[in-house]
């Protein structure tokens, strides 16, 4: 079947099958679920948000400037403490976990992909995106198996991330790797449950950020208190594993 659009093939579903084969050997290709935290390959810049958002709030004044008493510092909450609070928590959260629902998603992603097409299209991000959509929704078909794990951790969206990240610029998101070495043994462990469901889930590992403050994530003589992120192998969400007071190991001292 096929359609056109002033003369010109928008999309043909006969090319379906190799699009989603294509997606298929992205999945199959690695061992990890895909990371729909990147943005053209790179590692979305919440420091850019927030500079916009300080900047945008700006603007130069010809009015007479009344000097005041200068402010106490508002005090910083530190990651725990914002984990603790719970702003991150999205309460009003709920999988949709019905079949039509599941499978009408799934259909209308492979029709997706028959809409990518390499002449016209970047490929590699359409195909990754796409992909790591269908895993997910496929992964929802064995929501029930694997519901009481799951369950055991509260949910929190991007969009929740943003509101927090921006209401506390002293905080930043980040991948993991760099933090691994200094982690609370208590967080090792929670990303190793993670991991080994996700891997009975789906044969893939999970993906992890991290919440932590913005001097951490430079050298630092003690890094505190970080909030530990999974990627839903759900959806485009995410779940909080947890957060830790005690001061991350200093490898010098082992």
């Amino acid at each position: 079947m096929k359609i056109s659009l002033f003369g010109k093939n928008l999309f043909e579903f006969n090319k379906a099958d190799r699009f989603i084969g294509l997606a298929q050997n992205e999945i199959k290709e690695s061992k990890f679920l895909q990371d729909f935290f990147q943005s053209n390959g790179s590692e979305v810049n919440w420091n850019t948000f927030n500079n916009a958002v300080s900047l945008a709030s700006w603007s130069p004044s010809t009015t007479t400037t009344v000097l005041e008493a200068p402010k106490p510092p508002k005090k910083e909450p530190t990651p725990k403490e914002v984990y603790q609070l719970k702003t991150l928590n999205d309460d009003g959260f709920k999988l949709n976990t019905d079949a039509k629902y599941v499978d009408g998603q799934i259909e209308d992603f492979k029709d997706k992909l028959a809409l990518v097409k390499s002449e016209e299209y970047d490929m590699r991000n359409g195909v990754k995106e796409i992909s790591s959509i269908l895993i997910r929704m496929e992964n929802r078909k064995k929501y029930a198996n694997h519901k009481k794990f799951f369950e055991e951790y509260p949910y929190t969206t991007t969009a929740k991330i943003n509101v927090v990240i921006k209401d506390n610029d002293h905080l930043k998101v980040g991948q993991i790797a760099q933090f691994v070495a200094d982690l609370p043994k208590d967080a090792v462990i929670a990303m190793k449950k993670y991991n080994a469901e996700t891997k009975k889930l789906c044969d893939k590992q999970a993906v992890f950020y991290i919440i932590a403050n913005k001097k951490d994530f430079v050298k630092s003589d003690k890094r505190r208190d970080p909030i530990l992120l999974a990627q839903s192998p759900f959806g485009h969400f995410w779940q909080i594993l947890g957060a830790w007071d005690e001061e991350m190991i200093l490898l010098e001292e082992l």
